[in-house]
């Protein structure tokens, strides 16, 4: 068992999925919401992102080759669509278009939240927290384990992927008890600064991904005609 390596996949793959970045977006989606509301769609994302890991554990790269999909592709669109929704952040009132989204519901907390699950499952669980950065580490890892004949690695890489998504449960459980420290204007302010570095992480991933083309496909092409 390659513990270093497991041990590198699970702090990379908490850093990639950042919840407590994405926690004020959370947040404003269940705002004013009943604590079992927000403990089941806590659950139901978390569910979410284990699942997507898992997928793209298994099938990652036999799924991209065979749409013919790079890496850099994925990454280039996934951050156009960071782009987007950090722009929208930013520059709308989230907190309140989640108020209207959630309030149309008031039946039981799990009916409620599969409701405002169905809602905001994207962009929260992907790409927000199932990015390009996340798919990538992932079929990676899954790849090197692959190559390497550790098949013992993606059971391991499974486990990493339960722990990492109970802790996502976990932080986004803590919600509430975060809002009723920051409060309104503080989970605004925090919103807004989350929403600018979700911007940023888009255009990092279109320049990663446009700089990754140019070298490793366009200029080989140009010294090739030399």
């Amino acid at each position: 068992m390659n513990l270093p390596l497991q041990f590198s996949f699970a702090t990379t793959l908490f850093a990639l999925l950042n919840p407590l970045g994405v926690l004020p977006i959370f947040i404003g989606y269940t705002a004013g919401e009943r604590q079992g509301v927000q403990r089941w769609v806590s659950l139901l994302i978390a569910l979410t992102v284990f699942g997507l890991l898992i997928l793209f554990l298994l099938t990652g790269s036999p799924l991209l080759k065979f749409f013919g999909i790079s890496i850099d592709a994925f990454r280039i669109a996934g951050g156009i669509l960071l782009l987007i929704i950090g722009v929208n952040i930013v520059t709308g009132d989230s907190t309140k278009q989640a108020k209207e989204i959630v309030n149309q519901d008031q039946d039981s907390d799990l009916r409620q939240a599969e409701s405002i699950y169905r809602k905001i499952v994207i962009p929260l669980a992907m790409p927000l927290l199932v990015g390009p950065g996340v798919i990538a580490n992932v079929i990676l890892h899954a790849t090197e384990a692959e190559a390497s004949k550790q098949y013992e690695l993606l059971a391991g890489f499974s486990v990493v992927i339960g722990l990492v998504s109970f802790l996502t449960f976990a932080i986004f459980l803590a919600g509430k008890w975060l809002q009723k420290i920051l409060g309104d204007v503080g989970l605004s302010i925090l919103t807004r600064i989350l929403g600018l570095l979700v911007a940023s992480i888009g255009v990092q991933f279109m320049v990663s991904g446009i700089s990754d083309i140019v070298v490793n496909s366009i200029t080989p092409e140009i010294l090739k005609q030399l």
